[in-house]
């Protein structure tokens, strides 16, 4: 596969010039994992190179049921884990996974109750953390209000976004919540941040998509620059594809992208 590594260079009239490298996006893709189950309403993706985990929140029949879902790299189907995660919150709503992250050996998972239906004042998200070897559940982290959807690291901590609320938050090691910070890019009808990942102190921010085809192009990939104090908005990056509007993460050189109407998660080399 060919590479093709571009880097741009943006000033920023912040006491002085700061300059920050971007990445270059094209329009085509170079590979795609197609999923082996129907569609599911796959939600996130993760990898560690060599393995890609894949996270989906409905059955086959649609009903409400967590799986992980795991791939090599040249899209072989390997395993899964269903009832992955079986947990509710007080009132014994059902809680759904969101967008994953791999870190160090252990797959990191949002689940929140959105789905199910509560109060805006009682929705809640929790993180799951798995071991990479076998699936097992390491930990459950309570990280309070809000439909938390995707998880990075950047810094020695941990960064989450929001469905429901436009601003990214810095948890340290524990999940324990250190600072907020105000997102300014708009989300549109489908809902706001379903993917996230750095690269330097840029952070991109998948919007949420469409769920199948025929309605909207998905939104668009977010790029912010953090200058220490905020995160700035830079561009709008259109998606390689139609339904691309899920989870995203970066791995190397390639970006995974949750195809969710196109059953399928599209690979983007840089």
């Amino acid at each position: 596969m060919k590479k093709n590594i571009v880097i741009l260079c943006l000033a920023f009239g912040l006491n002085g010039l700061l300059s920050s490298h971007s990445l270059a996006f094209e329009s085509s893709y170079e590979g795609t994992i197609k999923m082996k189950k129907p569609f599911r309403a796959w939600q996130g993706v993760g990898s560690n190179g060599k393995t890609v985990y894949v996270t989906s929140d409905r059955s086959e029949k649609f009903t409400l049921s967590n799986t992980i879902s795991v791939y090599d790299l040249d899209g072989n189907y390997i395993k899964e884990l269903k009832r992955a995660y079986t947990g509710t919150d007080k009132h014994n709503r059902f809680m759904s996974f969101g967008d994953c992250y791999v870190s160090s050996g252990f797959l990191y998972a949002t689940v929140y109750n959105f789905n199910s239906a509560p109060p805006e004042n009682e929705r809640i998200s929790r993180i799951v953390k798995y071991s990479l070897a076998d699936l097992k559940q390491v930990h459950v982290f309570d990280i309070g209000d809000g439909t938390a959807e995707s998880l990075a690291k950047f810094k020695g901590f941990f960064w989450i976004v929001y469905h429901d609320k436009n601003e990214i938050r810095k948890f340290d090691a524990h999940f324990r919540l250190q600072k907020r910070y105000p997102l300014s890019g708009i989300f549109g009808d489908e809902g706001g941040y379903q993917g996230i990942f750095f690269d330097g102190d840029n952070l991109y921010a998948n919007l949420h998509g469409s769920n199948k085809f025929g309605e909207k192009y998905a939104q668009g990939l977010d790029k912010y620059y953090f200058d220490g104090d905020s995160f700035k908005f830079i561009e709008r990056i259109k998606p390689p594809t139609y339904g691309s509007g899920q989870g995203v993460e970066k791995v190397g050189n390639s970006i995974f992208w949750v195809d969710r109407p196109g059953n399928r998660i599209i690979i983007q080399k840089l």
